[in-house]
């Protein structure tokens, strides 16, 4: 007498395939540690010694609204000719041309926005 009908669920991959699944998942693995892990650990002494920089200047990247809340924009600093890729959360858009003040840590280049056109939005952080 059967009691339970088994059906496979998942098939497995044999072979070639295999190698080539665990590849891709060791090489998503790897890029994920290169691009988030590792920079937040070095970011941690930062964070202790409260060493957070400050990038002032002219946003070169239109950002609209998300449902994250997160953004990504191109900071350009007219007065040492840098231009610096920053991470944060801010709820409205950040058009080509808005002056924004942004304070971030230096390795995970992610932030808090403390000023755009003049008008403050979040305080300073010491």
């Amino acid at each position: 007498m059967k009691l339970l009908n088994k059906e496979t669920l998942i098939e497995t991959f044999d072979g070639i395939e295999d190698i080539v699944v665990k590849l891709l998942a060791g090489g998503v693995i790897i890029y994920f540690c290169f691009a988030a892990v590792i920079p937040a650990i070095q970011d941690i002494p930062n964070i202790i010694h409260k060493n957070i920089y400050t990038i002032e200047g002219v946003s070169r990247s239109y950002c609209s609204r998300s449902k994250l809340n997160s953004m990504s924009a191109y900071i350009f600093n007219e007065e040492k000719q840098e231009e610096v890729h920053v991470t944060f959360t801010y709820e409205g858009t950040i058009e080509i041309g808005d002056r924004l003040i942004v304070q971030y840590l230096p390795n995970l280049k992610y932030g808090v926005l403390i000023e755009k056109n003049g008008e403050r939005i979040r305080s300073r952080i010491e």
